[in-house]
């Protein structure tokens, strides 16, 4: 895509209800606005030729994708399983090794909304060989 293209995409973006196709490699992926209600934000979410499903939202035991899709084109969000309290407790009683280990194990998970659209650009630019916008 052309810098005019991201500027149009951005601009739509902006918009409520905005939306825009972009062919990414072999993949339709439509980009679509709504409102978020808790946050009151507008977000933008990613429609994988015409689906989001649930499925591309898991990673495996190590936070890598399990799906092609959720890499290329989701947002990762990470936590914690341990609070930091519950490790110093774990660390006075069973050492600091263990407490390390604990401290070190993360929830990972994929999101199909942004609601940055530099990081959404950035990541597309990264993870796509190939996007085009469809008219």
């Amino acid at each position: 895509m052309e810098q005019k293209d991201w500027d149009d995409l951005q601009e739509l973006m902006g918009q409520p209800y905005g939306s825009m196709k972009l062919q990414c490699d072999q993949f339709t992926v439509s980009l679509v606005q709504h409102a978020q209600p808790l946050s009151r934000k507008w977000v933008t979410y990613v429609y994988v030729d015409g689906y989001s499903r649930g499925e591309w939202c898991l990673a495996d035991e190590n936070g890598e994708p399990k799906h092609e899709v959720a890499r290329r084109f989701l947002r990762k969000s990470s936590k914690a399983f341990f609070s930091t309290k519950e490790i110093d407790a774990h660390r006075k009683i069973f050492g600091k090794r263990q407490a390390a280990e604990l401290a070190a194990k993360r929830h990972v998970w994929f999101h199909s909304d942004w609601t940055n659209f530099k990081s959404l650009k950035k990541h597309l630019i990264a993870n796509n060989s190939s996007i085009q916008r469809i008219e």
